[in-house]
């Protein structure tokens, strides 16, 4: 499938896991992404979870008048996403459009009506000068 796949099934995944700790998975989610897709969403997964204190801190520092606590779960694991995606794989000078447009396209599927501009924002500011 593609990569836009891979970071749904990874925000699918971590949002479940903020649900019930004890998931692993999602039962059929997966199947239809290729090896290079799952290693990704794989990778994405694994760079959320060992580095989040990181992570919080990083987007914590990035958001004006809200606590980690007010956000919104699939806002704020669209968020981590993306920030561990730009600080932990890959290149990011090239990568930081593909990276912002991504969460916000997120965003706009899955999260609230205004969402993805409030994604938008914070990732904007919690990017730049990297």
């Amino acid at each position: 499938m593609s990569r836009r796949s891979a970071r749904e099934y990874a925000l699918k995944v971590l949002y479940s896991r903020e649900l019930n700790p004890e998931t692993e998975a999602i039962d059929g989610e997966g199947k239809s992404l290729s090896e290079k897709d799952k290693d990704f969403a794989n990778a994405l997964i694994r760079a959320v979870t060992e580095h989040k204190e990181p992570l919080d801190t990083l987007l914590q520092g990035h958001l004006k008048h809200w606590s980690l606590s007010q956000l919104n779960v699939v806002d704020k694991n669209i968020l981590l996403l993306a920030l561990a995606e730009f600080n932990y794989l890959g290149d990011q000078a090239s990568q930081r459009k593909v990276i912002l447009n991504e969460a916000i396209e997120m965003a706009k599927v899955y999260g609230g009506d205004s969402s993805w501009r409030f994604i938008n924002g914070v990732l904007d500011e919690a990017m730049k000068g990297k």
